[in-house]
């Protein structure tokens, strides 16, 4: 290819030849000394990129630690001469929409009711409706973040000298009665937590899916703008005078762009439980600062923006004046992703192995990028030979470091539960696709070695072969991207779960007025049960489920009894905790019973759901 001059380039993938003078004279190479001082600067930006990006995950590494708890009432380990009404508790920093208790008084479940959260959401009161018993008692909550990840667990244990005194009755909610049937052993009476619709948390706007699709834009645009400018860096500056090495870099960055808007709008909605319309406004994302995933989000933004500095005039990154900058912006905006999971094993390593595995895995992948959709799109002179083998180069490495680092974070954040979670499994996945980009770009490796060794051009041939191999691995790349994008909205095996249980299987009950809903976990043992009462809004009385075992079968069935104060004016809601649920002991296909009195009379249903081991 020739270098004309750089307003007046003629595109080297253009149908019409450039004149003959053109396509004679031959590219002059810079001296040598020239050569070796651009990779000094090379090495210097990439040292100070990489240190202003371990900065920043060394103090975003703080906001790792649990939410603190600031004081309880009743204190910790006191001396109370009757049950109390609540336990309240008082912590640092802003609670999620996720507030989970779990009692034991006397080392035996006691229920208590769902926790209400101040105005400030500072403070967590968990009302006991029913009076404890003497004894010692303890009151564990588990919070989550305004991201809905896990926040800490707290712990509060007290004595009681006596009994309550017993008094008059009182609306307090009537306790529910679990008890099982088929000649099986009794098991004990315990009340389902309620909340009303009226003074539930809400459990964040359903966009899970838009979410994960912003978070893939996101990565994919900002890691190939990182990729590509590294590589045109380290082996092609002539590339920034392409007119089509430009329109790239605009279309990667215009991607990442909207990739890291969308994520923090649809990331607010989710945190707040808001609709997304209310969270368009960039004053409101500010509710995201509360946790280090949010504020990274915020941070991606903010970066992201900043590299428009760099896409409009791309030569800067070549320039030794403004190559430091103009790097180290993709940098700090490709690390944020580092920080976009919290949680598990010693989080200061997950801090720089996150970092790590954002920074190298966009190296990697947007190098590829560049070379199958620029560099190998059609024939050229020696610029494109010292493109492709500069990136073998550097991709090697990169991709070292990125399998590297995985290991870490699937060891902190999985442990041994790779099978046991879907979490778990679906990183199998991802480690398996991992493994096939590697052989491919290893195979790839070693063709350049061998064929572009000698050579001192880009025939025809030679760059369709090789476009072929750099796209089916960049083809797997955005794979891995997808993947990792949908793995940020699972839960890993290793850190604790503070989102209560997982309802695997759902039946909706319809018959005359009365509309509701019954979810069970799902597995053959003991399952969580949540009763939602979706019509009437009052008027419903003697609420009973029965569970029948599959007809031949030996277990036990089931009858339990929903509180009464889901009679109220308020529509609501009856849950039964995973810890303390009822046993559905085998497999197969059991019946589900309900029966009611409503408004319009005594009504009985039945729904048949299948347990699978």
């Amino acid at each position: 290819m020739g270098t004309p001059s750089f307003t007046t380039r003629v595109s080297p993938f253009a149908s019409t030849p450039p004149p003959v003078e053109a396509t004679t004279q031959r590219r002059r190479h810079r001296p040598r000394q020239d050569r070796r001082k651009s990779i000094r600067a090379t090495v210097t930006a990439l040292l100070g990129t990489t240190t202003l990006a371990a900065v920043i995950g060394l103090l975003a590494s703080t906001a790792f630690a649990d939410n603190t708890l600031v004081s309880s009432t009743p204190a910790n380990n006191a001396a109370l001469e009757i049950s109390p009404t609540s336990v309240d508790f008082v912590f640092t920093e802003a609670v999620g929409p996720t507030q989970t208790p779990v009692s034991t008084c006397n080392s035996a479940p006691f229920v208590v009711g769902t926790p209400t959260v101040s105005a400030d959401r500072l403070t967590v009161s968990v009302p006991i409706t029913n009076p404890m018993p003497a004894g010692t008692c303890t009151v564990v909550l588990t919070i989550s973040a305004a991201d809905s990840t896990p926040n800490g667990n707290f712990s509060v244990t007290f004595t009681i000298a006596a009994d309550t005194p017993a008094v008059a009755p009182t609306v307090s909610p009537a306790p529910s009665t679990v008890t099982t049937v088929a000649g099986a052993a009794p098991i004990t009476t315990t009340a389902p937590a309620v909340s009303d619709a009226a003074g539930s948390e809400s459990a964040g706007t359903n966009v899970g899916g838009p979410l994960g699709l912003a978070r893939v834009l996101s990565m994919l645009g900002l890691a190939v703008l990182l990729g590509s400018l590294v590589l045109i860096v380290t082996a092609w500056p002539e590339g920034v005078e392409y007119i089509l090495t430009v329109r790239f870099l605009r279309s990667a960055w215009a991607v990442g762009m909207v990739g890291s808007v969308l994520s923090a709008i649809l990331l607010r909605a989710q945190v707040t439980g808001e609709s997304v319309g209310s969270s368009i406004s960039p004053s409101s994302w500010f509710d995201l600062t509360d946790t280090t995933p949010g504020t990274a989000a915020l941070a991606r933004v903010a970066f992201a923006a900043a590299c428009v500095w760099v896409v409009i005039r791309p030569e800067r990154v070549v320039d030794q004046n403004t190559q430091l900058p103009a790097l180290a912006l993709p940098v700090l905006a490709v690390a944020t992703f580092g920080l976009s999971r919290t949680g598990g094993d010693i989080p200061l390593l997950g801090v720089v192995a996150g970092v790590g595995h954002a920074v190298a895995m966009a190296v990697w992948l947007g190098g590829v990028v560049l070379l199958t959709r620029v560099v190998l799109a059609g024939p050229g002179e020696d610029d494109l030979v010292h493109a492709v083998r500069g990136f073998s180069r550097i991709s090697t490495p990169a991709l070292l470091v990125t399998v590297a680092t995985g290991a870490i974070q699937t060891w902190r954040l999985d442990g041994g539960t790779l099978f046991e979670t879907s979490h778990g499994r679906m990183l199998l996945l991802k480690t398996l696709v991992v493994g096939a980009m590697v052989f491919v770009g290893l195979a790839t490796r070693q063709f350049v070695r061998q064929r572009l060794r000698k050579i001192d051009s880009m025939t025809s041939p030679l760059a369709s072969r090789l476009q072929r191999a750099t796209g089916l691995e960049a083809v797997g790349g955005i794979v891995v991207l997808a993947l990792t994008a949908w793995l940020l909205s699972m839960q890993p095996g290793g850190v604790t779960v503070a989102d209560g249980p997982v309802y695997d299987i759902e039946t909706q009950v319809t018959v005359a007025d009365l509309d509701l809903t019954v979810r069970l976990t799902g597995d053959v043992g003991r399952n969580g049960v949540r009763v939602d009462i979706d019509a009437p809004a009052t008027g419903v009385s003697a609420l009973v489920l029965t569970f029948t075992a599959p007809a031949g079968t030996t277990a036990a069935g089931v009858v339990l009894t929903i509180p009464a104060e889901l009679t109220g004016a308020d529509i609501g809601a009856a849950e039964l905790p995973l810890a303390i649920g009822i046993p559905l002991d085998v497999a197969g296909v059991w019946t589900l019973q309900v029966d009611a009195t409503t408004p319009a009379g005594p009504q009985s249903v039945q729904k048949n759901f299948t347990l699978v081991v």
